[in-house]
């Protein structure tokens, strides 16, 4: 019965939002997406929120935090295996019951629900057309539509409703270059600027227990001058915001992030297994395509929040920067 009222819930048709939408000004674009920007990060909350890409239904239940001291938030699992996120600042720990497993990382550029508009507004404003539609309702708050619609064929349009009073997104749905709905994520149940106490953003598991295993994706910045990669043909309206490098169970691996100013593009290179044959492979998770190219010596992953094409092309203007510039010819 609960399946049933969550897919009727996404049912809801989002050509009923936008029939009525109309095209903003720089300027009410700019604000509505800054007041949706703003309340996710800087209001305390919390609610139950679903997630549905295709016949997959997820329930989740979140806590957020907003204090002197930074930014913090808890979301748990509430469908399938035990799986709980807990954010502070930008240190992100995943903790997996089950195998008694917790990975620290940090979030980067990632959206997340309900942080769905990332603080890039003039590339948001550069890449996409800010519409608004009628008044709506989520979780039993009233909400504006707020449509982006994509200025080429090259990233996803996504449909928002952002809670009247306070701006916070209380639905964000994807929309692919078909118009088909890739992913939505959105509200069933949620309380806004309500006292959060410190413990309900703070880890249920303790990694110093008997049996627990703590993974640390290591992270640094200084990129080995003499092993630097470089995307020669990157999609239009996409600038890299960070290049890493990363140490996971040992093993090295780059990474460069792009984004247009909301959808984020990841791209990992990490060495190729001895004797690996060079292929490609293409798959999708929601929203996220990732693609997948083996050369001789590396092989080179892309996972982004957008179209097939976008990261197909990515995945192929990466090249390695030559480690050793031929020097000029000796003048005689």
């Amino acid at each position: 019965m609960k399946a049933c009222l969550a897919a009727l819930m996404f049912l809801v048709g989002v050509s009923n939002d936008t029939a009525a939408a109309e095209t903003t000004t720089p300027a009410e674009g700019m604000r509505l997406l800054r007041q949706m920007a703003d309340a996710a990060r800087q209001l305390n909350y919390t609610g139950t929120f679903v997630y549905r890409h295709g016949s997959h239904i997820e329930t989740s239940r979140i806590w957020h935090l907003t204090d002197a001291t930074g930014d913090y938030e808890r979301v748990e699992a509430l469908d399938g295996p035990p799986r709980e996120v807990v954010r502070a600042n930008e240190e992100v720990t995943c903790f997996y019951p089950s195998v008694k497993t917790a990975k620290v990382d940090r979030w980067g550029t990632s959206r997340r629900f309900p942080a769905v508009v990332s603080e890039q507004l003039a590339a948001v404003m550069a890449n996409y057309t800010v519409r608004k539609g009628p008044i709506s309702r989520v979780a039993g708050h009233d909400c504006q539509i707020a449509i982006l619609e994509p200025r080429d064929d090259l990233r996803y349009g996504h449909v928002f409703c952002a809670e009247l009073k306070s701006g916070l997104p209380l639905r964000a749905t994807t929309i692919s270059d078909r118009n088909e709905t890739v992913e939505t994520f959105a509200f069933t149940q949620v309380e806004i600027g309500v006292d959060i106490p410190r413990h309900l953003v703070k880890p249920s598991y303790d990694t110093s227990a008997p049996g627990w295993k703590l993974e640390n994706s290591s992270l640094r910045s200084n990129v080995d001058p003499a092993r630097r990669w470089m995307v020669v043909n990157p999609p239009a309206g996409f600038r890299k915001v960070s290049e890493l490098q990363r140490t996971i169970k040992g093993k090295s691996a780059s990474q460069l992030v792009f984004s247009d100013g909301l959808a984020a593009v990841s791209i990992f290179l990490e060495p190729a297994v001895a004797g690996a044959r060079g292929v490609q492979e293409l798959t999708r998770q929601g929203a996220i395509n990732i693609f997948s190219r083996s050369q001789p010596s590396y092989v080179i992953t892309v996972l982004g929040e957008a179209p097939a094409r976008t990261v197909m092309q990515f995945g192929n203007s990466v090249v390695l920067r030559d480690r050793h510039p031929k020097s000029p010819p000796a003048s005689k």
